[in-house]
């Protein structure tokens, strides 16, 4: 067997939506440009190796995936190539092609081409071409002695098609051979090159299963001193540092190093060695004899051998299949293999910046991200200039007395942490949740000490400022654009553990003083998006049940939370809140920095000039204190959930409603100009919501008109002119058929997975698909109802292995599954009883009945007859 480093391939006939993974090696591929399934090449490599993609090279004669790795004396380029046949291509185009590559590289591969330079018997145009260019770029060829390409006719003679090209290194590093592997007509050639490259760096843990938590616990017994001042900020400085480093030494010094052991590699099953010793013998027997009985029977052994294979791979997944299960003890396997079930592999290619330059190594595209991000985090440019005397004189008036911030103690630090998630990425400083339950008693008394002193002095430590970010791609974008990956931000968890602790103690004077408005949804708790859907879902029916317009503009704000300007924000905490929380608020949003990660390598810091943190437990609150002096007048509805906003208006008069909704704009447009908020009017949506004909006028934001739409995704829900579902009610059933055949090798009736793990993951992972929201929708009429009960009846037939002429009521008895009528009568009955004792008075007034009921339709919380 081989140990392959590096494998490239030709003609591998991928389209977009192909999807290969190898255990432990990154694949990268280029399609050919027209996007059908020919041509194409990839390069399959290992994960350890240090490398990155670069520029794919996708033109009709020429198609080329080449990634960069480093050596002691410095990078260069190895390249998989395919030259299709039909083409003509000159030596100026293969010149152009090898320009790409830089200086030094590799390029191998299928190039349909002969010449005796290489090893061909005879020379045709192509060759000659190549060859030219090859000389002029004074480049070295390496092939093998032996034919690359058998044809099947034994009247066409064996040739030497696939062979390697490279430039800038020496040819003596270079050993090349052939193997008889593969059921290609085309034998793989191997390159065994004598250098030494880079390997990645293994990612830095704190712990692994064999860490010693006892000895662990003792250390830090030992290392850390509860005498300590905390009267300055150095003193908080230095104390936040004092517990980082405790944490990390003990932890490594209890923990053995594992970095050493070999790789277990998977044993393969001496029947399948036997058959691939057979075929190889095969191959061996037909290049020499050429004879078609001997191509029968190599062809014959090749099918037998990808039988066997075959049977080996389905009986292994059939066994990881049944041992699949949601309970505690498999570390809930069920749920993770749907949760990775394909997705692909989180690679990066080059990042084209400005004036057409690419960012191709994990550090230029760390500075890249890093550069884009900087802009970002910085407060909107005021379209005129402002006048910010209030707000100076405001944030210069002298503090007054208030009353210190309750401190904390080890019984809620103990708690929190309890109930922290699992599973979170650490921040720079490693430290998760597992770290901090495994605390002694000693750690979490210097927790509650450093804590108070925090609230005490209203200084938060510079080490839980520094921010490291990773970059995730958006779905459906184009990955060569920086505007196309989402910034997941990393902080350290004793900084999120402080910051529960401080949002208890907020959100209590929030509550108190009444700062957040009712119409506020986000961000709050036993608040959630449903009601605020119900609230405008109400307010159009009222409109629809009086024969009236609804004139309503869904709002679309740019950046909210890293948009927030940090002097507003400070000016509104200290005039509604006690000046105790405006020093931490101050210092919380302060000199704060961020880094962006790209494996192992990180790009310089960046000042944080505004927004609230990304990834914090404060941040969201503060944007809803940022915002609850949003405007709105008499007569119109205004429903935020964070920043999300809906403002509706009625009138029998079309002109009316907009004129209504106008005035509203023209306020909530002066509030964001003094506010530095920019909403997106391109992405804003202005929807007539009617039963009668004709829409109401359009209405503007910042004087440019907003565009009009007969529907709406509002907080996840479609909401049509008419309110009838149906366009919601459709697209959850694309969703749920899309869902389906992604977890058709789980669910479908072949499947080992047992009928019991099948329902629930059908339960976990599908029927929230449709039941979002179902206090809404299920107000639609029977025949819309009926889509979604026939999706679940298609699903339950698949996954019981029930036969065709088993009656649908029968199915749902037997496996226990309420139809659709049934989930949403008891979910209505749930959502009526949470309204009812709902903190928000605007929730509660949804349970009043309708003041006119004109209409024949089923209204929202109505029971459903099963």
């Amino acid at each position: 067997m081989h140990k392959l480093d590096i494998l490239l391939i030709s003609e591998t006939h991928f389209i977009s939506s192909s999807l290969i993974k190898i255990k432990g090696y990154n694949i990268y591929h280029t399609n050919h440009p027209d996007g059908t399934a020919h041509g194409g090449t990839a390069v399959i490599i290992k994960a350890t190796i240090k490398h990155y993609e670069l520029p794919q090279y996708s033109t009709e004669p020429i198609q080329a995936t080449s990634v960069a790795i480093s050596d002691k004396n410095g990078d260069f380029n190895i390249s998989a190539v395919y030259c299709p046949p039909k083409h003509r291509i000159s030596e100026e185009l293969f010149s152009k092609f090898f320009e790409s590559l830089g200086c030094r590289f590799i390029v191998g591969g299928d190039w349909n081409a002969k010449h005796i330079h290489w090893g061909s018997r005879l020379i045709t145009t192509r060759g000659r071409e190549l060859k030219k260019s090859v000389d002029i770029n004074h480049l070295t060829t390496t092939a093998t002695s032996e034919p690359t390409h058998w044809p099947t006719d034994p009247n066409r003679l064996p040739v030497v098609l696939d062979f390697f090209i490279s430039k800038g290194l020496s040819r003596l590093l270079f050993t090349v051979s052939s193997t008889l592997d593969g059921s290609s007509n085309h034998i793989p050639v191997i390159l065994t090159i004598s250098s030494k490259v880079k390997n990645n760096m293994k990612r830095l843990q704190l712990y692994n299963k064999w860490t010693d938590w006892d000895a662990f616990r003792n250390l830090i017994s030992d290392e850390l001193q509860l005498q300590i001042a905390l009267k300055s900020e150095d003193d908080i400085d230095n104390a936040t540092h004092k517990f980082m480093t405790t944490v990390q030494s003990a932890c490594w010094k209890c923990t053995p190093d594992t970095s050493n052991s070999s790789p277990r590699h998977k044993l393969v099953p001496s029947e399948i060695k036997h058959q691939i010793m057979e075929k190889r013998r095969l191959r061996r027997v037909w290049h020499t004899s050429r004879h078609p009985e001997d191509k029968s029977a190599l062809n014959k052994a090749i099918k037998d051998l990808k039988n066997t294979i075959s049977k080996l791979n389905n009986a292994s997944m059939e066994s990881f299949l049944e041992s699949l299960s949601a309970t505690r003890a498999t570390n809930y396997s069920l749920y993770r293999a749907c949760k990775n079930i394909n997705q692909p592999t989180n690679s990066k290619p080059p990042l084209r910046l400005e004036n057409n330059i690419w960012a191709r190594s994990q550090q230029q595209k760390a500075d890249a991200f890093g550069e884009h991000l900087a802009k970002i985090f910085t407060p909107n440019e005021p379209d005129h200039d402002s006048n910010d005397t209030e707000l100076e004189n405001v944030l210069g008036q002298p503090f007054q007395l208030d009353l210190p911030i309750r401190p904390t103690t080890p019984k809620e630090i103990i708690s929190i942490i309890k109930h922290m998630e699992d599973k979170r990425a650490p921040g720079f400083d490693l430290i998760d949740k597992k770290v901090l339950l495994e605390l002694p008693k000693k750690g979490i008394v210097f927790l509650t000490i450093l804590f108070n002193g925090i609230l005490r002095i209203g200084y938060f430590p510079a080490l839980w400022k520094v921010s490291q970010i990773i970059m995730i791609g958006k779905p459906g974008k184009p990955v060569h654009e920086l505007t196309s990956y989402r910034p997941i931000s990393l902080l350290p968890v004793t900084s999120k553990l402080f910051e529960k602790v401080m949002l208890r103690r907020l959100m209590r004077e929030l509550q108190e003083r009444s700062i957040i408005p009712d119409h506020q949804f986000g961000f709050r708790q036993h608040h959630g998006t449903v009601e605020q859907i119900h609230r405008v879902c109400r307010t159009i029916r009222d409109a629809l049940e009086r024969k009236e317009y609804c004139s309503a503009a869904f709002l679309d704000v740019q950046q909210a939370f890293d948009k927030v300007w940090h002097r507003g924000l400070l000016f509104k905490i200290k005039s509604l809140l006690p000046h105790t929380f405006f020093e931490l608020v101050k210092s919380y949003l302060s000199d704060r920095i961020f880094q962006v990660k790209e494996e192992e390598h990180t790009s310089q810091f960046y000042p944080i000039k505004a927004g609230v943190p990304q990834g914090s437990v404060l941040g969201p609150v503060l944007y809803t204190v940022y915002t609850s002096d949003l405007p709105h007048i008499k007569d119109v509805t205004v429903a935020t959930y964070a920043d999300d906003t809906a403002i509706l208006a009625r009138s029998r008069c079309p002109q009316e409603a907009s004129a209504i909704l106008q005035r509203s704009l023209d306020q909530i447009d002066k509030w964001l100009t003094r506010w530095k908020i920019k909403a997106s009017v391109t992405k804003s949506v202005h929807v007539t919501f009617t039963l009668r004909r004709g829409n109401c006028p359009t209405v503007s934001l910042r004087d440019n008109q907003l565009p009009q739409n007969d529907t709406v995704k509002y907080l996840g829900m479609h909401l049509d002119r008419r309110l009838t579902w149906k366009r919601h009610i459709q697209a959850k059933r694309d969703e749920i058929y899309h869902k389906y055949r992604g977890l058709y090798w789980m669910l479908a009736r072949n499947s080992r997975l047992s009928v019991d793990n099948k329902l629930l993951l059908y339960k976990t992972a599908i029927k929230p698909i449709w039941t979002y929201g179902i206090q809404l929708w299920g107000s639609a009429c029977d025949s819309s109802i009926e889509i979604i009960q026939r999706s679940q009846n298609y699903i339950l037939k698949q996954v019981s292995n029930a036969p065709w002429f088993l009656r649908t009521s029968e199915l749902h008895e037997h496996l226990n599954v309420n139809t659709v009528k049934q989930e949403i009568k008891n979910f209505n009955c749930s959502y009526k009883a949470r309204l009812s004792g709902h903190p928000n008075d605007l929730a509660v007034q949804l349970t009043m009945p309708e003041a006119i009921r004109r209409l024949k339709r089923r209204h929202i919380l109505d029971s459903v007859a099963s």
